[in-house]
Protein backbone atom coordinates (compact mmCIF):
# COMPACT_ATOMS: atom_id res chain seq x y z
CA UNK A 1 0.00 0.00 0.00
CA UNK A 2 1.55 3.28 -1.02
CA UNK A 3 1.18 6.35 1.13
CA UNK A 4 -0.90 8.21 -1.42
CA UNK A 5 -3.46 5.41 -1.49
CA UNK A 6 -3.95 5.19 2.28
CA UNK A 7 -7.35 6.15 3.67
CA UNK A 8 -8.62 6.93 7.16
CA UNK A 9 -10.46 3.60 7.22
CA UNK A 10 -7.30 1.72 6.28
CA UNK A 11 -5.30 3.36 9.07
CA UNK A 12 -8.08 2.53 11.55
CA UNK A 13 -8.09 -1.06 10.29
CA UNK A 14 -4.32 -1.35 10.76
CA UNK A 15 -4.63 0.02 14.29
CA UNK A 16 -7.39 -2.51 15.06
CA UNK A 17 -5.17 -5.30 13.75
CA UNK A 18 -2.26 -4.31 15.98
CA UNK A 19 -4.40 -3.81 19.07
CA UNK A 20 -6.46 -6.97 19.56
CA UNK A 21 -8.64 -5.38 22.25
CA UNK A 22 -9.77 -2.78 19.70
CA UNK A 23 -11.40 -5.35 17.43
CA UNK A 24 -13.47 -6.75 20.28
CA UNK A 25 -14.86 -3.26 20.98
CA UNK A 26 -16.38 -2.94 17.52
CA UNK A 27 -13.41 -1.54 15.65
CA UNK A 28 -11.46 1.70 15.71
CA UNK A 29 -12.72 5.17 14.82
CA UNK A 30 -10.77 8.44 14.64
CA UNK A 31 -12.37 9.93 17.75
CA UNK A 32 -11.09 7.16 20.04
CA UNK A 33 -8.50 7.94 22.68
CA UNK A 34 -5.37 5.85 22.24
CA UNK A 35 -4.79 5.38 25.95
CA UNK A 36 -8.30 5.67 27.40
CA UNK A 37 -10.34 3.77 24.80
CA UNK A 38 -7.73 1.45 23.33
CA UNK A 39 -5.34 0.97 26.25
CA UNK A 40 -2.24 1.85 24.22
CA UNK A 41 0.94 2.04 26.29
CA UNK A 42 4.42 3.02 25.10
CA UNK A 43 5.26 -0.50 23.89
CA UNK A 44 1.93 -0.76 22.07
CA UNK A 45 2.49 2.62 20.45
CA UNK A 46 5.91 1.61 19.15
CA UNK A 47 4.48 -1.65 17.78
CA UNK A 48 1.76 0.34 16.07
CA UNK A 49 4.25 2.80 14.57
CA UNK A 50 6.40 0.00 13.13
CA UNK A 51 3.40 -1.75 11.57
CA UNK A 52 2.13 1.52 10.11
CA UNK A 53 5.56 2.16 8.62
CA UNK A 54 5.67 -1.31 7.12
CA UNK A 55 2.16 -1.26 5.71
CA UNK A 56 1.91 2.34 4.51
CA UNK A 57 5.47 3.23 3.57
CA UNK A 58 5.71 6.26 5.85
CA UNK A 59 9.08 7.25 7.33
CA UNK A 60 8.07 6.71 10.94
CA UNK A 61 11.37 7.84 12.44
CA UNK A 62 11.02 11.30 10.91
CA UNK A 63 7.57 11.62 12.53
CA UNK A 64 8.32 9.85 15.80
CA UNK A 65 7.75 12.90 18.00
CA UNK A 66 4.28 13.39 16.47
CA UNK A 67 3.41 9.75 17.10
CA UNK A 68 4.54 10.03 20.72
CA UNK A 69 2.44 13.18 21.24
CA UNK A 70 -0.68 11.60 19.69
CA UNK A 71 -3.65 11.30 22.03
CA UNK A 72 -6.36 10.15 19.64
CA UNK A 73 -6.60 7.83 16.65
CA UNK A 74 -7.22 10.92 14.48
CA UNK A 75 -3.75 12.19 15.49
CA UNK A 76 -2.18 8.97 14.21
CA UNK A 77 -4.24 9.17 11.03
CA UNK A 78 -3.03 12.75 10.43
CA UNK A 79 0.61 11.72 10.79
CA UNK A 80 0.18 8.84 8.33
CA UNK A 81 -1.78 10.84 5.76
CA UNK A 82 0.21 14.08 5.99
CA UNK A 83 3.65 12.90 7.02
Amino acid sequence: MSRGAVTVDQVCSIIAGVLPAASTKGGVVPSMSLRGDLGVDSVGLMSLVFVLEEQTGIDAMSCLDRFIEAEYVQDIVAVVLNG
